[in-house]
């Protein structure tokens, strides 16, 4: 365990470390104290040995670093003793640009601060001190998913994916206005965990702007083995596309069915719907609306264009529940990010970026032939306010995939352009190949 004191006040350590395990394969006491603070900081109840154990086997197959802040002087009987008053971890996680290519991120998660230590700069500490690492050990880029969507701007990152939580009335869905194509046959979920859904994930993820790479915990879930609670789930079910005339699954859905109670409609909830193809998100879908003995499907990973909402018989039939933040990136080498990504148009631009903690502020020009970029760093006297673009690197983040426009953050008056052209040219450019979705959180 590496031991970073430098706090001013001496109030607190910042150490660095690896999860480990004991003999038994259960947590060691460091891990496990890490651990239940997190479980403290989002209203969850302790691990049992065997969740505990599951856990810690998925940190150590995912490769993350944990840092944890702990009080330097506890008081007698405080928890203080063992558990450390911050969290936070990172990890490998690659993110997709939809063509078959991905950039490899910093994925930060689990970040918690204790109520009683709050307002005292740990979070800052955690998160300057985990996006140094970062630079040092060569991403171009950090990530994460967010509990709350005021906290991470101030540290750069922009938030470049959103998703709705939906549901649709079967009343009122079917008959579609197109007829489906292809086979969907349910399928028992153990059939489907034994590497057919990874298999489709993988073709989802390379060829789905934005898609991310799903941590080793998650396929448990998302299989029906457990739930989010980490108990045994006996819920689930599960089915498969096949196109027509061929073997291949090209995609699958998980879902359970959950009664309501006196006066509420019965659910359709799904856990995990994954495709590779329109024609296999169709008819997945069909087939959800076609299950008898209940009032609506509920989804809660929708892309913005969610192409049922043309296809349904009454598109009221569609509702929107919620829409928030998705994704989150944060650039920390803006020349290899710009590199790593498809072009839809060909153009040349400077861009001026700020950036409070100082890893990508600088004035860059952007020249794209043929779908790939080239980025030349420009002398640190460059002029600035004669750039074709000026922007905080939040915002840099934000328009990466391609799902939110230049010309919006024109509008919004967070990306300054003396030409109006330049923002559209710069959307141009940025278009992703296909709707940026992301379904994986972490």
């Amino acid at each position: 365990m590496a031991q970073i004191n430098d706090d001013p006040t001496d109030r607190y350590d910042l150490r660095e470390f690896r999860p480990q395990t004991d003999d038994q394969g259960l947590p060691d006491a460091t891990t496990r104290a890490w651990m239940d603070a997190v479980a403290l900081g989002f209203h969850e109840p302790p691990e049992a040995d065997e969740g505990a154990a599951r856990m810690v086997s998925h940190f150590i197959a995912d490769q993350e670093t944990f840092l944890g802040v702990y009080v330097q002087r506890p008081a007698p009987g405080s928890v203080d003793e063992t558990w450390p008053a911050g969290t936070f971890t990172w990890f490998p996680k690659d993110l997709s640009w939809g063509d078959g290519s991905a950039v490899r991120t910093q994925a930060v998660s689990a970040v918690t601060v204790r109520p009683t230590d709050r307002r005292r700069g740990i979070l800052r500490r955690m998160m300057t001190h985990a996006l140094g690492r970062g630079v040092a050990d060569g991403y171009a880029i950090a990530s994460l998913t967010a509990s709350e969507g005021t906290i991470y701007r101030r540290f750069g990152f922009g938030c470049a994916i959103r998703e709705r939580a939906v549901h649709v009335r079967r009343d009122r869905a079917l008959p579609f206005l197109a007829p489906t194509t292809g086979t969907v046959v349910m399928v028992t979920t153990q059939w489907l965990a034994d590497g057919v859904g990874q298999e489709v994930f993988a073709r989802f993820h390379a060829r789905t702007p934005g898609s991310m790479v799903r941590n080793t915990g998650t396929w448990p879930i998302v299989f029906g083995e457990f739930g989010l609670d980490g108990q045994k789930a006996k819920d689930v079910r599960a089915a498969v596309h096949r196109p027509d005339g061929s073997d291949e699954v090209d995609g699958y859905v998980t879902w359970r069915v959950v009664e309501g109670k006196t006066g509420e409609d019965t659910r359709v909830e799904i856990v995990d719907l994954v495709y590779t193809t329109d024609a296999a998100y169709l008819s997945l879908w069909e087939f959800l609306l076609s299950i008898d003995l209940n009032d609506v499907v509920v989804y809660k990973r929708s892309r913005l264009d969610d192409p049922i909402v043309a296809a349904l018989a009454d598109a009221r039939a569609y509702d929107v529940d919620h829409e928030e933040d998705h994704v989150w990136l944060r650039v920390l080498d803006v020349a290899a990010v710009l590199e790593s990504r498809p072009y839809a148009a060909d153009g040349s631009l400077t861009i001026a970026v700020t950036d409070a903690l100082g890893h990508a502020s600088g004035t860059y020009r952007l020249d794209v032939r043929e779908a790939r970029g080239t980025v030349t760093r420009l002398a640190p006297d460059a002029d600035v306010a004669g750039s074709d673009v000026a922007l905080d690197v939040a915002d840099l983040g934000a328009l990466l995939i391609g799902s939110v426009s230049p010309v919006t953050l024109a509008a919004a008056g967070l990306l300054r352009a003396a030409d109006p052209a330049v923002p559209v040219l710069l959307r141009a450019m940025l278009t992703p190949p296909r709707t940026p979705h992301g379904i994986t959180y972490f």
